[in-house]
């Protein structure tokens, strides 16, 4: 019988109404030169010839032990009935496909039934066909579903057999344990044994995380940050289901030779564009922040070729405020190196249960109403991964594929980071009473890229790029706030 780890568990456990815990793909697939709906007939007919597969043939069933949960395996699995047609306005763009989107995404998946859902949508310009398929994080992690998508397209228009992204990992190679884990055999005295060395060397390396808090606090070593004692006090209002969708993209191109003149990833060249973006979309609301934005990053623990979450999100703070992007770049490149020391330095387990603890306090604090709580972090950054070639979908060229993500508590944004061929698209997830206007954000973006080009490895530009950095006085920053929080909804 398949399992689900502490993440998986924890992912179903702290899921409400307005925290919904589902995950998801879009993909935009060109016309195929006759009527839209009899392509979408077409594509629908072939994937309801592909079997359900490995993890969405799996169905809820309760554990052992109240509130936690187990999965069974349905293999009589109708594909059929989790597939739902839908036909967008005369003249509809891609902005009414994500509200159409968004308003789907934010329903919970009934525990009772299959936990995945194919949505199509015909009704987009040129006779664009898009295929939105939405299942629950506790079934499977970023990188698992990354694995799906890229197994079920093919760098070949020949359409070969048809394809599904119900198939899960059916083709997928058998799961290895990350090393230094046990592999879930909890009958034998063995896998007992191996579960309770890792139980013991988690909660060990536990304390040795706190330990290495307190000497960062200290200024005596690196480690990760002390939780809700760093965050800004940004980006905060009353929980929703509402969601807002929108994304942007770049040349991979520019972003490789930025992270090679700074001396930085990729990841930390894509942090520092969302820091210089928020920070100019807060500092023009009037709620600049006194201290660096905190992220939450998730990280990978070891991949065991399978479905269930094997993540940690730790807390990364981002540049200072009023530092110039070149500076932020430079502060968010130490900040990840510190981290990765922590991640290599302590047990996997450690870090899951760290993660667990953190965010079930986070969702303790917004179930309990408590508004004005310590903040765990304020937006989240992740990369799970992309493709670097056209891929094609049962024949169909892939135009547009981009991730449908979670806004966790506590917080009103997640920015999920993929690449495409020869550009990295920016996916950003918001709650729409928190920030209506999110295009905006997504154009600060674009525009946090030309200033981190004309700053890093030489000289600065003078004027516009310094001056969107640049600290306000006390008495206007001050002022803004005053401004921000009568118009911020509560």
């Amino acid at each position: 019988m398949p399992s689900l780890s502490p993440v998986d568990q924890a992912f179903f456990l702290l899921e409400t109404a307005v925290r919904p815990m589902n995950i998801g793909a879009l993909m935009v697939l060109p016309s195929s030169g006759g009527s839209p709906g009899r392509h979408a007939d077409r594509l629908v007919a072939r994937m309801l010839e592909c079997p359900v597969g490995p993890p969405f043939n799996c169905r809820l069933k309760p554990g052992a032990v109240k509130p936690l949960l187990t999965l069974e395996v349905d293999e009589r699995m109708d594909a059929a009935r989790q597939v739902h047609r839908h036909r967008l306005r005369r003249g509809a763009e891609l902005d009414d496909l994500y509200r159409a989107v968004c308003a789907i995404h934010v329903r919970l998946l009934p525990r009772d039934e299959p936990l995945w859902q194919l949505h199509v949508f015909t009704g987009l310009p040129d006779g664009r066909v898009a295929i939105y398929f939405k299942t629950h994080h506790g079934l499977i992690d970023g990188i698992g579903f990354i694995r799906v998508m890229t197994s079920v397209v093919s760098t070949s228009r020949g359409a070969g057999r048809p394809r599904a992204i119900w198939e899960g990992l059916r083709a997928a190679p058998p799961a290895r344990p990350a090393k230094g884990t046990s592999t879930g055999d909890a009958i034998s005295v063995e896998g007992l044994g191996r579960l309770a060395l890792d139980a013991g060397r988690a909660v060990g390396d536990l304390g040795l995380i706190l330990l290495h808090q307190a000497e960062r606090r200290m200024g005596r070593g690196p480690g990760l940050i002390v939780p809700f004692l760093s965050t800004p006090n940004v980006l905060r209002t009353a929980p929703s289901p509402n969601r807002m969708l929108t994304h942007c993209k770049v040349s991979l191109k520019r972003i490789r030779a930025i992270a090679r003149r700074g001396e930085a990833k990729i990841n930390d060249v894509m942090l520092a564009t969302v820091d210089v973006a928020l920070n100019r979309y807060l500092e023009e609301r009037g709620a600049a922040p006194e201290g660096p934005l905190v992220v939450d990053v998730p990280v990978v623990l070891g991949d065991q070729g399978g479905a269930g979450n094997r993540i940690t999100i730790l807390q990364v703070p981002m540049g200072r405020p009023g530092s110039a992007p070149a500076s932020r770049l430079a502060e968010i490149v130490d900040q990840t190196r510190m981290m990765k020391h922590e991640v290599r330095a302590v047990s996997a387990g450690s870090l899951a249960l760290y993660s667990i603890l953190g965010h079930s306090a986070a969702s303790t604090f917004e179930s309990l109403g408590l508004t004005q709580s310590p903040l765990l972090a304020n937006v989240v950054v992740s990369n799970p991964a992309g493709v670097d070639r056209r891929m094609y979908f049962n024949g169909a060229a892939v135009e547009l594929a981009l991730p449908v993500s979670v806004v966790a508590h506590q917080q009103v944004l997640n920015v999920t980071v993929t690449t495409y061929v020869d550009d990295i698209h920016v996916t950003l997830m918001s709650q729409q009473e928190a920030m209506p206007d999110l295009r905006k954000l997504a154009d600060y973006v674009l525009a946090a890229v030309e200033q981190l080009e004309a700053e890093v490895g030489g000289a600065a530009r003078p004027g516009a790029v310094r001056a969107q950095s640049r600290p306000r006085s006390r008495r206007a920053a001050t002022a803004g706030r005053v401004r921000a929080a009568s118009r911020r909804p509560r």
